[in-house]
């Protein structure tokens, strides 16, 4: 008969839970042994385990780390096990682990702590669903398969600390865009970090210098990079836009964002989301062709069924044509405002505030 994975887990987490029973035994007339407390008032600075022989002790130890290495007991989230677990996902193997302490500010962008009394002193009320979101991701790369991306990606983990030359870093990047259609959380935007053209070519340039601009690209003449790309299937997937000069990348957050394919290579997952960080981030508002809406508002409309009239659809396609338009006219006469208006950007500040492997 076949056994489901999950009551198999559970019987061997039992099956643990006996031995190590079985090896936590009694000494024989526990109180009369020397190091047993004398009274109740010593009780509490007497250790349990002097209450035990020296050989049952270790008998204990031994078979605990015996039945603990036999018996691994996956955690919540499946892909934080190793390279195993994603083999079995039909994933590439793991090779490197990054962490990202993330934070969310409030509506008003900020994040300091605030204090109780002050508010109400001036009568205002505190809106605690308004408060700081903190939390952390891991990152699980794939080495074996995307090389060239995960190198690129290290680098801006890896970048040396320097007061006087710094180097761009993930360590100072934010999360910027939410694109609707795909679903795909943007982040990698390092402020300073522009791409600039130098001789023809495109380069990097940050803090005055001119850096090295390498391609986010695969030789798909060697071994690792043969057989199929990972397709955009899941949530949780690590991804770059090919040809790409700047450390901006993606995260999914759908279950199925195949669209991306062409246009991007996958390089690692989202191994744990302490907090429920995504989760989170598909409820902030981001700005769309239709104003201030979220990705829980458009989710609801969908569900609904609910579909905007002939007219209201023309009306929204002429709106579009003409904003592009002016937009592209502000371009050509140098208006830098607009880089801070565009579809899909989030109404929240996410940044990063450390980063490190694992």
């Amino acid at each position: 008969m076949k056994v489901h994975p999950s009551v198999a887990r559970a019987l061997s987490v039992l099956n643990c839970i006996f031995a190590i029973s079985h090896a936590f035994q009694p000494v024989p007339n526990a109180l009369d042994h020397p190091s047993a407390p004398k009274s109740l008032t010593s009780i509490c600075d007497a250790s349990s385990a002097d209450i035990i022989l020296p050989t049952n002790r270790r008998t204990f130890i031994g078979k605990a780390a015996a039945v603990a290495h036999a018996v691994s007991i996956p955690s919540a989230i499946v892909s934080t096990s190793s390279a195993s677990a994603s083999a079995a996902d039909g994933l590439p193997p793991i090779t490197n682990k990054v962490l990202f302490d993330v934070r969310i500010s409030r509506a008003d962008g900020t994040f300091y702590v605030r204090d109780p009394k002050i508010n109400e002193r001036d009568g205002t009320t505190i809106d605690l669903s308004d408060e700081p979101f903190y939390g952390q991701l891991v990152f699980g790369l794939y080495g074996t398969k995307a090389p060239n991306h995960v190198q690129q990606f290290l680098s801006y983990v890896n970048a040396p600390y320097d007061v006087d030359n710094p180097f761009p870093s993930y360590s100072r990047s934010r999360f910027t865009t939410l694109d609707i259609s795909s679903g795909l959380l943007i982040g990698g935007a390092i402020p300073g970090l522009d791409v600039t053209t130098l001789a023809g070519g495109n380069v990097l340039e940050y803090g005055g210098r001119v850096l090295q601009a390498k391609l986010w690209i695969e030789d798909r003449n060697t071994a690792a990079a043969n057989g199929e790309k990972i397709s955009h299937d899941r949530k949780g997937l690590l991804t770059h836009r090919n040809l790409d000069l700047t450390p901006s990348f993606g995260v999914t957050t759908l279950a199925n964002s195949g669209s991306l394919d062409s246009t991007h290579t996958v390089f690692g997952c989202v191994l744990d989301d302490t907090g429920g960080f995504l989760d989170r981030v598909l409820d902030l508002p981001v700005l769309t062709e239709s104003g201030k809406v979220s990705r829980t508002e458009i989710n609801a409309d969908a569900s609904s069924g609910r579909l905007d009239d002939v007219g209201g659809a023309l009306a929204s396609s002429l709106f579009t044509a003409q904003r592009k338009v002016f937009r592209d006219a502000a371009k050509t006469f140098g208006d830098s405002r607009l880089d801070k208006v565009y579809d899909g950007k989030l109404l929240r500040r996410i940044e990063v505030t450390k980063v490190g492997l694992l």
